[in-house]
């Protein structure tokens, strides 16, 4: 399947794949990621050029569990996940990694019902929305995802602390547990797009995306050259070349101009520039 040739590690099945993964080939790049670059389609739309241009050829492993243990048995060349995910901080501290780049930013989504009872569509921001959802005591459905939540705490923070009443529901409910609860419910609640995206397509929901464009929804993604301390068979030079890629001009274009299937929203984000050394940026050019 060219470029996409996507190997999904199963950790419960002791890493299946890497065995596979893990021989060496210089003309191969041995790309690992968490799901959502992936199962969006922008890996597939960003790749496949990077392929024409250098003679590599991008073999990608998805995995949204312990992405940095699997890098650590030197089954990869780079690493792409959100910056913050668990491990990365440890393995770059431990030498196994490069500095993290940023690369694009995906994001969540307020969900509620069509009605929307707490006119929260076309809100200036997400705090102005979660007001008036508290003002009007429409049923919120917190999502216990641990980013979700966090976003959440910074949310009812700056929206002043609203008293968590009836209309505020916390069940331990987490993904697609907590959209499933607001949706019978008429009530609002706050996932990413791209898992909303997938489950909606096969279950149906009374919920909308109601809020996106907050750049406070946007969750920046990191990619992380894998050195040559955690195996001898890792393609530094493969991993250096697509990372330069992803963060050039065009490539972080082509993330702007991204969108799902259908939708006319912008849910990618380019954030390479919030990586440049400084010598790149314009206000430390000299004449």
């Amino acid at each position: 399947m060219h470029v996409r040739n996507l190997i999904v590690f199963s950790l419960a099945c002791s890493f299946p794949g890497i065995q596979m993964l893990a021989q060496p080939n210089p003309a191969t790049v041995r790309l690992s990621t968490v799901m959502v670059p992936a199962s969006s389609g922008l890996l597939n739309d960003l790749l496949s050029e990077f392929e024409k241009q250098s003679g590599y050829h991008v073999q990608v492993s998805v995995t949204n569990q312990d992405i940095y243990n699997v890098a650590r048995t030197g089954a990869a060349d780079l690493v792409i996940s959100h910056y913050g995910f668990p491990g990365l901080e440890q393995f770059v501290l431990e030498g196994l990694g490069q500095w993290p780049r940023p690369l694009f930013a995906t994001q969540t989504v307020v969900l509620g019902p069509p009605e929307d009872p707490a006119n929260i569509r076309g809100a200036a921001d997400t705090v102005e929305a979660f007001r008036r959802i508290a003002g009007t005591k429409s049923p919120f459905i917190l999502n216990n995802d641990p980013n979700v939540q966090a976003l959440f705490d910074l949310v009812w923070e700056a929206a002043g602390r609203p008293d968590r009443g009836d209309w505020y529901s916390d069940l331990g409910l987490e993904g697609s547990d907590a959209v499933d609860s607001a949706s019978s419910v008429g009530g609002y609640t706050v996932w990413g797009i791209d898992p909303f995206l997938h489950y909606r397509a096969t279950h149906p929901l009374n919920l909308e995306i109601l809020l996106s464009s907050d750049p406070l929804l946007q969750r920046i993604m990191v990619s992380t050259v894998v050195t040559l301390q955690t195996s001898p068979t890792v393609n530094v030079q493969g991993a250096t070349a697509l990372q330069e890629y992803l963060v050039t001009p065009a490539v972080q274009a082509r993330v702007r101009a991204y969108r799902y299937p259908g939708l006319p929203q912008q849910f990618w984000w380019p954030a390479a520039q919030h990586g440049l050394p400084p010598g790149k940026l314009e206000h430390d050019r000299r004449p």
